[in-house]
């Protein structure tokens, strides 16, 4: 126990001039349940991402929510309990497979999941990550392959149709601004990570305007011992 509030209280004191959630220590046992052997993010049915943000998933996502989400895991599974609609764009085919087997017959019914690889061949000679135009990622498994057709998945849905969008794959710059038109007004577009500045050095000025931010904090994150950063932003209603 002593190990864990150890380990706990020094990610407070690392974070409390970055930016941290208020009363860090309402998620302690939260995060320490899901510290122990075995867990996961799919076993649980939990969104891997920071506990404040699963808590405003809960609030906001209902029965009507159509959701759509770069990478699938326990957040599909999340989503599928809760939502009715839910888009899953994924690069991994085998992760895909898996992810596939463990949604039931009847959620399935409510699901749209689709196996969208990475192309190869770059778009310029000297891609940057931090450009959304790029389709880059910084992952060394991808470094000569693109994601312009994995962002652009969320293309294929009318502007305006989902009310939740979680970016929480490969290229997410590029999949932020694809995802910007695609939001309704009033619905929330969730970064996860947010503490790399790379995905935020060219998306946070586009946001500007269009939305508003209302989370942007490092939290407890189940399954880490380490505090993470994750940003939620609501799509601004038309006057």
């Amino acid at each position: 126990m002593f190990d864990d509030l150890r380990t706990f209280w020094r990610q407070v004191l690392r974070c409390r001039n970055l930016g941290m959630c208020s009363s860090p220590f309402q998620y302690y046992f939260r995060w320490k349940r899901s510290m122990r052997k075995g867990a996961s993010s799919v076993s649980d049915e939990l969104a891997w991402v920071s506990f404040q943000v699963i808590d405003f998933l809960n609030k906001n996502i209902g029965s009507s929510s159509k959701v759509f989400e770069y990478g699938g895991g326990g957040s599909t599974l999340f989503f599928l309990r809760r939502a009715n609609e839910v888009v899953t764009v994924e690069h991994n085919e085998e992760w895909f497979k898996i992810l596939s087997t463990k949604i039931s017959k009847e959620k399935a019914v409510r699901w749209k999941g689709a196996f969208v690889p990475a192309e190869k061949g770059l778009p310029m000679t000297n891609p940057d990550a931090a450009v959304p135009e790029h389709y880059y990622t910084t992952d060394e498994a991808f470094l000569d392959s693109n994601f312009r057709r994995y962002a652009s998945h969320i293309d294929t849905f009318p502007e305006g149709y989902f009310d939740c969008v979680v970016v929480d794959g490969r290229s997410r710059p590029s999949c932020l601004v694809h995802a910007m038109p695609q939001i309704k007004e009033g619905g929330f577009l969730v970064l996860d990570n947010s503490e790399r500045e790379y995905y935020r050095e060219k998306t946070w000025p586009m946001l500007q305007g269009s939305f508003e931010s209302v989370i942007d904090h490092f939290s407890p994150t189940p399954y880490s011992k380490e505090f993470t950063r994750a940003s939620v932003w609501v799509k601004k209603r038309k006057a």
